[in-house]
């Protein structure tokens, strides 16, 4: 809420220097896709030489949607919004977001062009930016007349097949890799990809893609999208947002665009995805770490040599994260001596872990991975993510999720590892 103030007060100070009042007022437009899909677009008129084609993410409209659009609006750029979910009538899911294809997009490109005569920016963040990518792609194989889509800005974007394998290497989908039109991307600094984007650079430049980079400070992925309160640095960082994707659309109009599609690959490689505990082929265990406690005692994850030890990624704004923590307690009881758990806090302060164990009972150690390096060196690409390491430090299983930790067959397998 304090948010939304924060923009409606930018958008009265835009319309206090003199912009039309009228360019704020949203209406609904339809169109149809040539699939049959109807497309129910929420349109923030303006007179500006711009459009920003807006995909909503997958969690649906959030408030901060109408008031952007409205600052964008305000200060000349025409604000397409639409959920591609509700238009194909499919669950809110991950594999529902990526099973969209670019067509509904690359339509909306051509309509938005055709009813308005403008530039056409997309605009994305999280799992909608691969569809993005893919509407742009799919565009270019329609054979445009003109090269009136700038490209596209992405916050925070996910492009990755699946989550892969706790400790396995994340693998873009084909569409990153044969991306031609420039990409502006906005990357939090606390985000999950934070310490991958040299990676994700390297992939977008491969298809010959002009690639721009705004970091985001002091807050993580979906910073402006909370549904409740947020905090004071997610506050001012969704105030500039506005600002930044104007800037977007200056910087993408300055670079040449192209109009063919760069080839897709033909050496994807395979991603390692599964659920649960999976078994990992005595798999070498990654670098050491050093790291400081919440308490402010250094710990090594070589301190627990000889031990079989469950290392855990996690955050307290992860609610999963949370719920197993009672499970992994009532585990490290059970199996006793032998047996421990060393926890990797990301990317939080020590004095809200502090209070966070105050209200919640930890029984292990939480050490503090306040910059998020320790967590991309062992590829956590989700929260929880936790590997078992055997006596010599070799992983053996790993998990992308929360699970029961105390549950029979799990704490039968673990003690099959600390029997060897």
């Amino acid at each position: 809420m304090k948010t939304a103030l924060s923009l409606a007060l930018g958008l009265w100070l835009l319309l206090s220097a003199g912009l039309p009042a009228a360019a704020v007022e949203p209406r609904t437009q339809s169109f149809t896709d040539p699939e049959g899909v109807e497309l129910e677009v929420t349109v923030f008129p303006a007179s500006g030489e711009r459009l920003y084609l807006w995909l909503l993410p997958q969690a649906g409209e959030h408030p901060n949607h109408r008031v952007l659009g409205q600052t964008l609006a305000a200060a000349g750029v025409e604000v397409w919004q639409v959920d591609l979910l509700d238009a194909h009538f499919l669950p809110r899911t991950n594999e529902s977001m990526r099973s969209l294809d670019g067509v509904s997009v690359a339509a909306l490109l051509r309509e938005a062009h055709a009813h308005t005569g403008k530039e056409v920016m997309l605009v994305a963040s999280g799992r909608p930016a691969l569809i993005a990518l893919r509407g742009m792609r799919q565009w270019q194989e329609d054979a445009p007349e003109g090269d009136y889509v700038l490209g596209a800005a992405l916050a925070f974007p996910n492009l990755i097949t699946d989550t892969p394998v706790a400790g396995a290497p994340a693998v873009r989908e084909d569409v990153v890799r044969a991306t031609s039109l420039p990409v502006f991307l906005l990357q939090p600094t606390q985000g999950v990809y934070r310490w991958h984007l040299n990676d994700i650079l390297a992939d977008l430049r491969q298809g010959g893609s002009p690639v721009f980079v705004q970091m985001v400070p002091q807050v993580r992925d979906f910073y402006y999208l909370r549904r409740s309160d947020p905090a004071p640095e997610e506050q001012v960082a969704t105030d500039q947002l506005p600002s930044q994707l104007l800037q977007a659309g200056r910087l993408l109009a300055s670079v040449p665009r192209a109009r063919t599609a760069a080839p897709l690959p033909e050496d994807t490689p395979r991603v390692e995805a599964g659920r649960g505990l999976v078994e990992r082929d005595r798999a070498a265990p990654m670098a050491d770490f050093t790291l400081t406690d919440h308490l402010g005692d250094e710990q090594s994850l070589s301190d627990y040599a000889g031990d079989v030890v469950l290392l855990n990624f996690w955050a307290s704004w992860c609610p999963p994260c949370v719920h197993e923590i009672p499970s992994m307690n009532r585990m490290a009881e059970t199996l006793g001596e032998g047996f421990s758990i060393v926890s990797v806090n990301y990317q939080e302060s020590a004095e809200h872990i502090a209070t966070f164990m105050d209200e919640v009972q930890v029984d292990f150690p939480v050490l503090m991975d306040f910059d998020g390096r320790v967590a991309a060196g062992w590829r956590v690409f989700a929260f929880p993510s936790s590997f078992i390491l055997d006596r010599e430090g070799r992983i053996r299983y790993s998990v992308n999720s929360a699970i029961e930790w105390d549950e029979p067959d799990v704490l039968a397998d673990i003690q099959e590892l600390m029997d060897e």
